[in-house]
Order: structure tokens, then sequence, then C-alpha cells
């Protein structure tokens, strides 16, 4: 399975870290927003139960007070408010409100207070009359629910500074319950005889939550996408110096040891690891040059001496009595400097490769014909081995080639056939044409190569252990030479299977 990219790794990481941070703020801000809902609850409840001073005190007309209460939140929130009352000496119920859930057990509810320490030693009552018993009116400028001209519960026409006085003598206490109908909110108000129990239905707060949460979960995918993407196109641009970087260093090859990656100022670090970059290349041409130099001089410079060499040993051998001692040396120093003169050939044409001066003088040749002379020649080498030659050739093929380069590249070719097969074996030669190119098919049933050497077959001086096993001459510099003049010629040599049994190379050439 391929790994993902680096890209979309970070925008991968970017949408998760965005996510965490998004649900944990969400989280947080969804417990707030609901403690704050719970608390304006609360005071809401503290303030139904204290501005109401008189009824809640000496009038005890809670049938009344419930129905004020309800006038307060209006018709269509009558059945928003639940009031209790019990005598908090004996636990009597003292009033139940007709919209006290019923499945809400009154009894079951724990209605214990206790003192505010902060409450005055005695809490003002007002009487009848609407006066405080510390010489304040109960009827001043405030708003009642009664008769005249305020909005006040009792007689008068309003509830004074006597509203402001502290009428609970207890800490009050708020808790949630859940029942059939929903949650309620209940906060529980008392004094030292009298527990006052006002419920207000949660449920149009829990519905705020919900859709406060359910705007939430629709909101966060698309935060996330945005997120996501938007680290994608800033990972790409941040990656676009490294893809310039990597298509600069697919084009520097052998032949393309000019090749810079452009400079960028965008980026400090990217232009920094760019100049270090380009300073390598141009250390690695330079040593290259110098490597190529070196071959094509030692190449050419030991042609000289060794044609030399070729022609006193020859000279010296026709001089040499048939049979002698002479003779026989004679013979093996003019097989070694042939041996040497085909590597000292062999290395000029590779670094002529290697700078680009691998220059086919190309003309018109009939594929056909030269490959049958040379099947003709290796008939010859392959009688000792009593190898059986196939060969199947599409007459009058031609192609666009170099007979000198070309008729090595084959030649090198046919031989490791021969070399690299068993003893009563089989080289198998197909050549047709396939448009747009003439394909030559070339195999042996030799033992096959190893499948770590198979991708170094084409480095020079390679020789897999089969031949240095079976002694097999060369130096390791046929295929590599082979497949740079295939390739001086526009077309391409590979290894198109190996195992053992049957080895196969093709070459293609252009029509």
């Amino acid at each position: 399975m391929k790994p993902p990219s680096f890209r979309l790794k970070i925008a991968l990481f970017s949408a998760i870290i965005s996510g965490v941070v998004l649900v944990a703020f969400s989280l947080a801000a969804f417990l707030l927003i609901s403690k704050q809902k719970i608390e304006s609850l609360d005071t809401e409840i503290r303030s139904i139960g204290t501005r109401q001073p008189g009824w809640i005190t000496n009038r005890r007309d809670f049938k009344r007070l419930d129905e004020a209460l309800g006038f307060i939140f209006g018709e269509d929130h009558r059945d928003q408010v639940i009031l209790l009352v019990k005598n908090a000496a004996d636990g009597n119920i003292l009033y139940t409100s007709a919209g006290w859930p019923s499945d809400c057990d009154p009894a079951q509810l724990d209605c214990t207070l206790t003192a505010d320490p902060k409450a005055p030693p005695a809490a003002v009552a007002p009487k009848e009359d609407g006066t405080a018993s510390n010489g304040r009116g109960w009827g001043g400028k405030g708003r009642g629910l009664g008769p005249g001209s305020g909005a006040g519960i009792g007689p008068g026409n309003g509830a004074g500074s006597g509203a402001s006085q502290t009428l609970f003598t207890m800490l009050p206490k708020f808790l949630t319950i859940r029942t059939g109908a929903g949650q309620w909110r209940l906060g529980m108000l008392g004094t030292a005889d009298t527990t006052w129990i006002i419920g207000l239905n949660f449920a149009q707060s829990l519905d705020e939550l919900a859709r406060l949460r359910n705007a939430f979960w629709v909101a966060l995918p698309l935060a996330l996408f945005l997120v996501g993407f938007g680290g994608w196109l800033v990972a790409g641009r941040a990656l676009r110096p490294m893809r310039m970087i990597a298509s600069t260093a697919e084009r520097v090859t052998s032949r393309g040891l000019d090749q810079r990656i452009p400079m960028t100022d965008e980026d400090p670090e990217i232009a920094r690891v760019i100049l270090m970059l380009n300073r390598m290349i141009d250390r690695l041409e330079n040593s290259f040059q110098q490597a190529t130099r070196f071959s094509a001089d030692a190449s050419h410079e030991l042609k000289t001496p060794l044609a030399i060499m070729q022609g006193e040993l020859e000279n010296a051998l026709q001089d040499a009595c048939p049979g002698s001692r002479e003779q026989q040396v004679f013979s093996g120093l003019l097989e070694e400097i042939h041996r040497l003169t085909t590597i000292t050939r062999g290395l000029l044409l590779l670094s002529r490769a290697d700078a680009g001066q691998l220059k086919p003088a190309t003309e018109n040749l009939d594929l056909t014909a030269m490959l049958n002379g040379l099947i003709e020649d290796i008939r010859v080498l392959a009688e000792p081995a009593r190898l059986d030659c196939v060969v199947h050739l599409q007459p009058q093929l031609h192609v666009s080639a170099d007979p000198v380069l070309l008729r090595t590249a084959l030649l090198n070719l046919l031989i490791n056939a021969v070399n690299y097969n068993e003893p009563g074996g089989k080289i198998q030669v197909t050549l047709e044409q396939l448009d747009p190119h003439v394909v030559l098919t070339l195999g042996n049933s030799g033992p096959g190569i190893p499948e770590l050497d198979q991708s170094r077959i084409f480095t020079r001086f390679h020789r897999v252990d089969v031949a240095r096993q079976r002694q097999v001459d060369g130096v390791g510099l046929g295929l590599s030479l082979a497949r740079e003049i295939v390739r001086a010629h526009g077309g391409e040599l590979e290894l198109q299977k190996s195992k053992p049994g049957w080895t196969c190379f093709v070459l293609r050439l252009n029509a």
C-alpha cells in the first residue's frame, strides 16, 4: 500500500488538531452556556420569591399568588411555573399549584434548608395596611399587582421600600428534576416556619442548548473541511520548492549534469537547501567530467601502443617455430592484446556516450540481412556446446542506424547468449515489426540471472556470480555498451524476463 503524501499528512494533521481544539472549545462553551442558563433560572426564581413579600409572609393566599405568577408569565406560559408550599416544622404541604407534575412526589424532595447567617435577626413583615413595623411604608412608588395605580399583589399603590427587605432567613437551595413533562429547575426559599418551592420549566433552555449543539455538529464538518483544505493549499505552496527540486533532480543524469535548481527568495531555509544542492551538483559535474576525460584520454592513448604491440606479436608469431614454446607465449600474449583492445574500444565508446558525443553515422540499414550474417558466425561459436539456434526473422526490415555501432551491440548480445547457455541448450532470435518499432527478441536457455542482479546487469564492470563461476570471458562491459549504442539510436534495450532455464532480452528501434 502506497503511503500517503506529505501534503495529505499536513492537511489531515491540521484537520485533526483543529477538530480537537474546536471540540474542546465548543464543549467548554457549551458547559459555560449551560451553567449560565441554570444561573439565570436560579436568579429568576430568587426574583419571583423576593419581589412579592406581602403574599409570601403574612397574607397566605397561595392560590391568588399562584394566579399572580401565571399573570406575570402570561397565559401562553402559565404552565412554565409551578409552586409548592410546605410547613417547615412538620413537612405538611400547605399548597400545590395545578401544574405541579404528577410524577414528582413532594415528599421525595429534600427541603431541608440551612439558616442564612447574613439574615437580620428578625424579618420585617408588612402589615395589612401597608406599613412596616419599623415605620417604612410598603406602598411606595414600586410596581405591584393589586388594585391601585401600581402593579403589586396587595392593596395600596405599589411595593415600596418594604419589598427590598430580606424576608427569607434560610439559605436558598436549587436542584434540577426530570419528569415525564420535561425538566424543571426548582428553587427552595424559606423562613423558619415555611418552605417555598418555586419551579421553572427547563424545556425552553434545553431547546436552546439543543439547537446550539446541533448547530455545532453541523458546522464542525464544514469547519474541518475548510481547515483541511486550507492546510492542503498551504502545504502545496510550502512544498512547491520541493517539487521544483525533485523535477530538477530527475533531469540530473550523466548527460544532464548542467541542470541547476532555480533559486528562490520566498523562503530562506529552502533557498539555502537549493544553494547546497546546486553546489553539490557542481562538484558531481566536475568529478564526472574528470572521470570521463580520463577514461576517454586513457582509452585513446592506449590504442596506439596496443596496435603496435599487436603488430609486433603477430610478426613474432609468424617467425616462431611451429609448436615451439615461443609460439605458445606469443599466441597467449596476442589473445590478451586483443582482449585489451576490445576493452579499450568499449571504454572509449562509453566515455563518448557519457559526454554526449556518441553520434551514430546513420544510414538506411537492412537489419534482417545484418542479423543473418551475425547468426551464421554465432552458429560456429555455438557448435562446441551443441546449441540449437531457432531464428524467425521478418524479411527486409530496414532501420536508420550506424552499421558499425549497431553490429557491435548485436554481436555483444549474441555472444552473451552463447556464453551464458547450457550445453545442448537453445538460442532463439525473433525479429518483427511492431509499429512504430522494429523489435528484436533474443532468448537463451541459461541458468538465469539472480533476482538481486537483474537491476544491475547494465552496470559497467558488473558480472553475476554465474559468469565468474563458469569462467566466462569478459569484463562486464558488453550489455552496458550495447544499451548505450541502442539509446544513441533512439531505441531501448531491456531485460524482459529471466528465470532458471530461460533469459530474454528485447531491443526496440524506430522503424
